[in-house]
């Protein structure tokens, strides 16, 4: 195995199972003396490498994992400590050790210009985590059940992407708790008895009733989402963003493009797009557009106003 290692993306739980998985091969029997973990922003450089090369106790490999690298990115991070980046550089580059020294990385993009990433990319292995498409979600859902001996129909299947969507973390956690809950088949009903609603998904179902009209199902979710202590300001801006989406969806599809090529030009992942699609057609972009403007004025109001935020919120969700 390469002992030089860098994990990369926006996918923190892969990239921490990844960075695991890969520990755990290397070393025959991971403990508290063969496996170190250390956290960039408060490890400075010098104890990396001391750490990297110092021989393992009773054991004879060890293995030491980097949280947060962020000088591989382009990123102004603050950190409780300076990094000497040459002298990493430098060590990465004369690497004479035999330990498995594993960076993750929790960033999308690296920055490619840095010679600290072009000595990675030389020295090391580096493997981007893309985030999963809702085939791959699925895939990976079917096997966490075909595991773990349990059985789930497409009609349940389809009911726990519609409230989770299908970010990794929160796929796999509520998977979890639903195979706990179930006795070996799981039902739609189970579903909708254990499985939580994500954040992003109660944006979609706030957003189509403020566009459908219907007024006090929407302040009833809204009123459930400060419950969750949800703040009204980031509600606000999800909000925001879920228009802007709309409305660039639907600009898009009327000029040919197709979703695939929304995602790529929006930069979003391509289940949101799939979704907006769904939706956009029953909405004019003259509609949408004034959704985006009256949202612009409620967020002046939020930042100028002495009003309480939740009832300031309240009273948008009814006049939108």
């Amino acid at each position: 195995m390469e002992r030089l290692q860098l994990i990369y993306g926006s996918n923190t739980m892969r990239i921490t199972e990844m960075a695991r998985e890969l520990a755990g091969s290397f070393l025959e029997e991971p403990d508290e003396f063969s496996l170190v973990t250390l956290n960039y922003k408060e490890t400075t450089v010098e104890a990396i490498i001391e750490e990297a090369q110092t021989l393992p106790f009773l054991s004879d490999r060890k293995a030491v994992v980097v949280n947060d690298a962020f000088s591989f990115t382009g990123a102004r991070v603050k950190s409780e400590v300076n990094h000497d980046i040459d002298r990493l550089v430098d060590y990465l580059t004369n690497k004479n050790d035999d330990t498995l020294l594993v960076f993750k990385v929790f960033s999308e993009q690296l920055d490619n210009r840095k010679k600290i990433t072009k000595i990675m990319k030389q020295k090391g292995n580096v493997t981007e985590v893309a985030e999963m498409n809702e085939q791959e979600i699925r895939q990976y859902l079917s096997g966490m059940l075909r595991d773990n001996d349990v059985s789930m129909d497409k009609r349940a299947m389809d009911a726990f992407i519609s409230r989770t969507g299908i970010s990794y973390e929160t796929v796999t956690n509520e998977m979890h708790k639903l195979i706990l809950y179930t006795e070996g088949t799981v039902t739609a009903g189970d579903v909708e008895a254990v499985v939580s609603v994500s954040l992003e998904q109660n944006i979609f179902k706030l957003t189509d009733l403020i566009l459908s009209k219907k007024k006090a199902q929407a302040v009833g979710l809204l009123r459930e989402l400060i419950l969750q202590k949800e703040e009204p300001m980031q509600l606000l801006h999800l909000i925001i963003g879920q228009f802007r989406l709309l409305y660039q969806v639907k600009l898009l599809l009327s000029q040919g493009y197709q979703a695939d090529n929304i995602a790529r030009s929006l930069k979003v992942h391509p289940y949101r797009v799939k979704l907006a699609s769904r939706d956009v057609g029953r909405y004019s972009q003259e509609v949408l557009e004034g959704k985006m403007v009256m949202c612009r004025d409620i967020d002046y109001k939020f930042k100028s106003s002495y009003l309480d935020r939740d009832t300031l919120f309240e009273l948008f969700v009814l006049e939108i």
